[in-house]
């Protein structure tokens, strides 16, 4: 960004805000009211004190920043980061103050948001004055969050799990810190513990960096109807780690004819995936939930309505969040955050880290089962067909343990490349075949929406895909629509309503946007019973 290279060290800035609350939402204290008013530069400054510890390391995470980051330690330049949905750290060690002299910490964001050419989803800063179809404001600086860690001098930085089988978990970590100990200390031990009892049923060791093997007795498996987790132990010299791991499959069927259907299969079974589309804005907070509990309870509410996919929409959230996706079993289609809007060849290298980061960083989650590379139109044109497939590609490479989603709802799903034939339709959803490559899947519909007065982001400004009167007709509209899923279920195989919850003016969810429900006990157990008989809906066996 322009300022980067002049830190204000040893000044006091003008204001303060709540880390780690993006700058533009209420609870940051410094949200602008208008567009003009927005900053595309931030500068955070904190002071700090912490004891002194020869005998380890001191670590600076950050959960992530939107866009690029640049941060001082002490007048040290620690480093740059570019990307606004990965983590990031630093070992600051080195330039740590003791107590009675104190650390001063910068901080310095540029974001341009939609005015830039990288990745953003569906942030519009012009959408602070002005706000309205599918695009929402901005969120940007700081938006997860930032710690310390203290680690010994030789540590597990970090660890990447294989749990794509029925039996066996691979585990391999890497270590990082003082070059003088490599030679110290190599030798990894894994534990898998049960987490009804706590105890130890698999263990083995073997080289850091190198993957682990280890099989487990008589394993269940993760799934929807039974989100099993296993707990991890990981050790290294005096270093250790916690983790878990769910053991499950996510594979095309191949079809043993030439009139057969590919299907998905998780842990070798057909299961539908009735799913919604989760765009994780919050009034409050907008890319940030105002607590963990809230975190959690868009997946809670996914649950009780009888659903058990996810489609996590233009955005990668933080861990948190694919923890509780984890163990309360909702499976997890992650859409990689496009450029929307005025996508130019400039975005495809930022795409291209942010793909890879997001894949390896949310890699160990059971959830996660399938990637979405493109989103309809919004940013696969400057790449070309060539270009496409080469990012098709590239998650196979990083990833062949999931399937993946071409384009959603856009020209490139045409192509027939990657795992699923996935259209987009309002409000009812049209049909479409499935092939012996691609499995098929209603990318997004519905868009039903009862406007709930005293409820809305500005009153009277609401719209929809299709609008409903009241919350009784958009449950009956939606339960008519589950029972067309349910007769296509022999060959469409997943399905993603449009939405959880409302955001900004676009209030066609489920719940509205400060996360009330719109329906009554009584209609929610009516949907909830439509989802579940579109789950159950068994496909004829692939032939």
């Amino acid at each position: 960004g322009p300022s980067a290279s002049s830190p204000p060290l040893g000044k006091t800035l003008p204001g303060s805000i709540l880390v780690p609350f993006p700058v533009e939402s209420c609870l940051s204290g410094v949200a602008p009211n208008r567009s003009e008013d927005a900053v595309r530069e931030m500068w955070y400054r904190l002071t700090f004190d912490i004891p002194a510890n020869k005998s380890a390391r001191t670590l600076l995470h950050f959960g992530a920043v939107d866009w690029q980051t640049t941060v001082w330690l002490n007048g040290a330049r620690l480093g740059q980061h570019t990307g606004g949905y990965d983590s990031f750290a630093f070992d600051i060690s080195d330039v740590l103050q003791p107590s009675d002299v104190g650390n001063e910490l910068l901080v310095y964001v540029f974001d341009p948001s939609e005015e830039g050419v990288q990745p953003h989803g569906k942030q519009f800063i012009r959408s602070i004055s002005a706000p309205g179809s599918d695009m929402y404001t901005s969120s940007s600086g700081i938006w997860q969050t930032v710690w310390l860690e203290r680690v010994p001098q030789r540590y597990i930085e970090s660890v990447t799990l294989g749990q794509a089988s029925a039996t066996t978990v691979t585990v391999a970590a890497e270590l990082a810190g003082d070059p003088g100990l490599a030679a110290v200390g190599q030798e990894v031990l894994v534990s898998v513990l049960h987490p009804a009892t706590g105890k130890e049923i698999a263990a083995a060791s073997g080289d850091a960096g190198a993957p682990i093997s280890i099989v487990i007795p008589s394993p269940t498996l993760w799934s929807p109807d039974s989100p099993m987790l296993y707990d991890l132990r990981i050790r290294a010299g005096v270093d250790e780690v916690v983790s878990y791991f769910g053991l499950r499959t996510f594979a095309l069927s191949r079809p043993s004819s030439a009139t057969g259907i590919a299907q998905p299969l998780l842990n070798g079974n057909f299961t539908f995936l009735a799913g919604i589309l989760d765009q994780s804005f919050w009034p409050d907070g907008l890319y940030t939930a105002p607590s963990d509990e809230a975190l959690a309870n868009d997946l809670k509410a996914t649950v009780a309505f009888g659903l058990n996919m996810v489609r996590m929409h233009e955005k990668v959230n933080p861990e948190r969040w694919y923890y509780h996706a984890d163990r309360l079993g909702l499976a997890v289609f992650q859409d990689m955050p496009q450029k929307y809007g005025n996508a130019s060849a400039g975005v495809i290298p930022y795409f291209i880290d942010d793909l890879t980061r997001m894949i390896r960083g949310k890699g160990n989650h059971p959830c996660v089962v399938q990637w979405t590379v493109f989103n309809e139109g919004d940013c696969w044109t400057p790449f070309g067909n060539d270009g496409v497939k080469r990012m098709v590609d590239l998650v196979k490479q990083l990833d062949g343990t999931r399937l993946v989603d071409t384009n959603s709802g856009g020209a490139a799903n045409d192509l027939k490349l990657g795992d699923v034939n996935d259209i987009h339709s309002y409000p009812t959803p049209a049909d479409l075949n499935a092939s012996a490559t691609q499995y098929a899947m209603i990318g997004e519909f519905g868009g039903l929406g009862a406007f709930v007065e005293g409820r809305q982001w500005l009153p009277g400004k609401c719209f929809a895909y299709e609008a409903s009167a009241t919350p009784q007709d958009q449950a009956d509209t939606y339960i008519t629509i589950a029972k067309l899923l349910a007769e296509r279920a022999d060959h469409v195989s997943a399905s993603v309503y449009t939405q959880t919850t409302d955001v900004e003016l676009e209030c066609d969810g489920f719940l509205t946007y400060d996360r009330q429900s719109k329906f009554d006990a009584a209609q929610t157990e009516s949907i909830r019973a439509a989802n579940r008989a579109i789950v159950r809906a068994r496909a004829r066996a692939p032939s």
